[in-house]
């Protein structure tokens, strides 16, 4: 269900931080032989680049699929919700919804809705991309090479993650 959400096909970004060109080079040689990543999900951003955040989400028609989708369903969870709450409290005969049913239904529903459709928005925001962002917004400053790379399910990110932590390479994921 929670992969329903997502339009992107690699929803996980991973990043890995390198002195040296010929040490990516590397890792990166043995990632696309041991974890079955492509080129398309390896994306090297230089030290001092500029403009590289293309890089990081390359996905830009995956971020929208993931926001419609996103709020969509978190949206209609949210008023499916709101009517079972509502529902349940005027079963309770509690005397507020009871009093006024189509008030204290709608008020009710109109707020677990809302309270949907902004989860839906957090889901699109990412934030636990940002992690990742900052360790290559970092790296790239301070003059290393980082490898993002874009792991499309969980098998080419646990694999990808062996291959790293046996190079000892610092590395960052989201989640």
């Amino acid at each position: 269900m929670w992969q329903a959400l997502f339009g992107e096909k690699a929803s996980t970004k991973m990043a890995a931080f390198f002195d040296s060109q010929d040490a990516l080079d590397r890792v990166s040689s043995q990632l696309r032989e041991t974890s079955g990543l492509q080129n398309p999900q390896l994306w090297v951003v230089r030290p001092h680049s500029a403009n590289y955040d293309r890089r990081l989400e390359p996905e830009t028609e995956g971020v929208a699929r993931t926001a419609v989708r996103s709020h969509i369903i978190l949206g209609a969870i949210g008023l499916l919700g709101g009517v079972i709450l509502w529902g349940l409290l005027y079963a309770m005969q509690i005397p507020a919804i009871t009093a006024s049913p189509m008030y204290s239904g709608g008020a009710i529903v109109a707020f677990a809705t809302v309270g949907g459709l902004l989860l839906g928005g957090l889901v699109t925001a990412r934030p636990d991309h940002q992690r990742v962002i900052q360790a290559v917004d970092t790296a790239t400053r301070d003059g290393r090479w980082s490898l993002v790379i874009h792991p499309r399910d969980e098998s080419q990110c646990k694999s990808a993650e062996e291959v790293l932590n046996a190079a000892g390479v610092e590395s960052v994921r989201s989640i």
